[in-house]
């Protein structure tokens, strides 16, 4: 049976409603596939949720939308979903004595004059800039799936070979990319560091004005909610039925649009949000802990959403979320969020003041187990999504762990049920309308 322009086509399940089954489900329904998007939570998104709390917007984790992924561009319009930007570079924090130290790192390609003057102080040297800039071009340079290509060791090992200074690695691309990657060691290979490098050169980090997930929304308003039934357990998928409340349903096709549970975890993370009455920071850049590699600290980064977004807090008040990595946690026996808010307060008082840190309400600690997908070095990672076959399958853990990832996975999946039902033509999906 090959998809046709009519909405009667072949009739095809999709169970998941994070940002992957519905990149699918839009892309089917556009080639006139008749499909229906199944989800067990209470409403669509999937990892990219928010929350409201006491006033406050909190996403489920802390996120950005990177502008410089190529699918993410085709699916959202951030201008429609009221995007505004963090500022290129970052603040570094430096509490290893008793003097705070707190230096901007501008993005000398963007900012030159910033740039240039922020250079030069205790986190990074000459060189190291003009190695940054080196690898900067390297990675700007040629196909986006070259940087796939070639060694697949850790990043650790290839910033080293690069020849940056432990002291640059140590105050910057460990707090910065351990928070990216959820892993405190950099042990991610090195082509997912390439990829990430250059859609962080090329684009911007937004937050949309509604919360991380607006985006799903979206998408799944676009898609049509009468096509999207939530709150529905699935005990059995098959190629061709799903089986709930008791009965079989029979469909053409079934694609799973899920990560099964495993032996091999994922990687977890956690975000500790407080209720300020001013923004510590007071600029939009991120806040990154320059003594993340020594063993009394925790906190990998500070953010203030409500800096970028005033929507993110009440009128008068600042979102200040914190975020820890969570084998960061395991190493030092934290487990519980008690411990966790308490390792948090003690390292946001070092850096902000015990006083101002004291009076600062917390409104939530999160754990996100399962939060990314094991990338580590050794996997071949490539930018060409794979897929299952029987059900067809799709999700950034079938490419790597990323936005980028599960919208070119879901997108995938489309193809793969057309190569199913005959179909050797390009699929096309709605470019831009959420």
């Amino acid at each position: 049976m090959k998809m046709n322009s009519q909405i009667d086509g072949p009739k095809v399940a999709i169970v998941g409603a994070g940002i992957s089954g519905l990149r699918c489900g839009l892309i089917l329904k556009s080639n006139g596939i008749n499909v229906t998007i199944f989800d067990k939570e209470s409403d669509v998104g999937g990892r990219m949720r928010t929350s409201t709390i006491e006033g406050f917007q909190i996403d489920h984790g802390f996120h950005v939308m990177q502008t410089a992924y190529a699918e993410a561009s085709n699916c959202f319009d951030f201008g429609a979903l009221g995007c505004k930007a963090f500022k290129p570079g970052a603040k570094i924090i430096d509490a290893s004595d008793e003097k705070i130290r707190t230096k901007l790192m501008a993005d000398p390609w963007r900012n030159p004059i910033q740039g240039f003057f922020s250079a030069f102080n205790r986190f990074l040297s000459f060189g190291d800039l003009i190695k940054i800039a080196s690898l900067r071009r390297r990675v700007l340079k040629g196909p986006l799936d070259g940087l796939f290509d070639g060694d697949d060791g850790t990043t650790m090992d290839y910033l080293r070979k690069r020849k940056i200074s432990d002291k640059a690695i140590n105050s910057f691309f460990l707090p910065l990319f351990s928070g990216i990657f959820l892993e405190s060691e950099l042990r991610t290979s090195e082509r997912m560091f390439r990829f990430i490098f250059r859609m962080m050169a090329r684009g911007k980090m937004v937050l949309p004005k509604d919360g991380i997930q607006a985006a799903p929304l979206a998408m799944a308003e676009e898609f049509g909610r009468d096509n999207i039934r939530l709150g529905v357990e699935i005990n059995r998928i098959e190629s061709q039925a799903l089986r709930f409340r008791g009965e079989a349903h029979r469909f053409d096709l079934v694609i799973k649009a899920f990560a099964e549970p495993s032996e091999e975890l994922g990687r977890d993370v956690w975000t500790v949000n407080f209720d300020a009455p001013a923004s510590p920071i007071r600029s939009k850049h991120i806040l990154l802990n320059g003594n993340l590699h020594e063993n009394d600290s925790i906190v990998a980064y500070v953010a203030v959403p409500s800096d970028i977004q005033s929507s993110y807090a009440p009128t008068g008040r600042s979102l200040v979320t914190a975020t820890v990595v969570g084998d960061c946690a395991s190493k030092k026996g934290m487990i519980s969020k008690e411990q966790i808010e308490d390792a948090v307060r003690l390292d946001l008082g070092k850096w902000f003041g015990d006083g101002t840190v004291s009076s600062w309400k917390t409104l939530c600690v999160q754990h996100i187990p399962n939060a990314l997908p094991e990338t580590n070095a050794g996997q071949r990672l490539t930018n060409v999504p794979k897929n299952g076959e029987d059900p067809i399958v799709c999700g950034d853990h079938m490419l790597h762990g990323s936005v980028e990832g599960a919208l070119l996975s879901g997108k995938e999946a489309a193809a793969a049920l057309a190569r199913l039902q005959g179909n050797t033509e390009t699929i096309k999906g709605p470019q831009k309308k959420v």
